[in-house]
């Protein structure tokens, strides 16, 4: 068996389309169109094919069908680096949406430019799903190259580029005004906001969020400092030692929950009690939120979402369907744990996000 087997691969390469069509009994052009998923072929059609793909071994040449003027069924994700576990779920999304519809991915970051270089000149993907650049002249130069060759994009996150880009965004306006809600509701009325980058386009809506709730609810904006970060844990710790070292504050609001968790591991060094002594919160709901001690008080960004919707308006574009708009927003929900002074129930919390998906 495992002679028959290795044997068998080593002629995969001379299985041809046409054989295909031979053994399942149709033409060669219904076979490409099985093979890209057309929709229209019937089912039964589609299961017959797929069976004699499967029982010959056929592997379309992808590379091959690209050159001719065809599709690869290939998309590229572009992220800043792999580093962060924020984007895990996003990908699972990504990945879901592309198995179902039988479609490939090729992951690369920022930091192997030339090799997704390679991709679009050698026209291996037909489409780029892309994680906004730090360097907006980075994304305009990528936009400009994509442009020319007419391959579809679609930017994860609020473009640095305002040239109607299509883009899957989420409400970091809406999400950073519902904390500060939540924190004139909780009392506090010293509070520290560490933001970002200052260039970093997020960190500016989270914070233009924060303020706008603060106002809403009258606080007295004298009474709120800011402070900016870079997004790490070392920053939010180093922040901390700072400012509170010489300042007293009821609650500190970090624009991502690696800055709040840095924040956190100094006021348990410094014996400061969370939530009595002060708050702290966060933005993104990263999977230790809810393991920190205390639970950490977030903003989820609903990322397996966003990935989802991302492959799926990707295949649209390049299947030749016009997408409804340029900009989708989705919704962020307020995580509600003890590090701000609420109960959380570890399970309870758990079972009621699960009945949603």
């Amino acid at each position: 068996m495992l002679q028959y087997v290795i044997g068998y691969n080593m002629n995969i390469d001379r299985i041809t389309i046409e054989d295909v069509a031979r053994r399942a009994g149709y033409s060669r052009a219904t076979i490409s169109r099985v093979i890209n998923n057309d929709r229209r072929v019937k089912p039964s059609t589609m299961k017959r094919v797929r069976a004699a793909i499967d029982e010959l071994g056929y592997v379309p040449n992808v590379i091959a069908s690209a050159l001719s003027g065809g599709k690869t069924r290939t998309v590229g994700i572009l992220l800043p680096d792999l580093s962060s576990p924020y984007y895990s779920n996003l990908l699972e999304g990504i990945d879901r949406v592309a198995i179902e519809r039988n479609y490939h991915i090729v992951l690369k970051t920022k930091h192997s430019t030339r090799s997704v270089l390679e991709l679009l000149e050698t026209r291996q993907v037909d489409g780029l799903i892309i994680r906004h650049s730090r360097d907006p002249e980075d994304d305009l130069s990528l936009l400009n190259r994509l442009q020319s060759q007419g391959i579809p994009f679609i930017f994860i996150g609020k473009p640095s580029i305002d040239d109607g880009a299509y883009a899957i965004m989420v409400d970091n306006v809406g999400g950073a005004r519902e904390m500060a809600h939540h924190f004139v509701e909780h009392g506090f009325r010293t509070i520290l906001f560490i933001s970002g980058r200052s260039e970093n386009l997020d960190s500016r809506d989270r914070g233009y969020g924060f303020r706008l709730g603060l106002a809403e609810r009258h606080f007295d904006m004298n009474n709120l400092h800011t402070l900016e970060g870079d997004f790490s844990r070392e920053c939010g710790y180093e922040i901390a030692g700072r400012f509170l070292a010489e300042h007293r504050v009821d609650a500190v609001f970090a624009a991502n929950d690696r800055m709040a968790l840095g924040v956190l591991l100094y006021c348990h060094e410094q014996g400061m009690r969370v939530p009595d002594d002060i708050a702290v919160a966060g933005f993104d709901d990263a999977f230790f939120s809810e393991y920190l001690w205390p639970p950490l008080t977030t903003v989820r960004q609903p990322m397996h979402e966003i990935g989802t919707v991302a492959m799926e308006n990707m295949i649209l574009a390049i299947e030749g369907t016009k997408v409804s708009t340029s900009r989708i927003i989705l919704p962020t929900k307020l995580m509600k744990r003890k590090s701000c002074g609420c109960s959380f129930d570890h399970f309870g919390a758990r079972l009621q996000d699960q009945s949603h998906q």
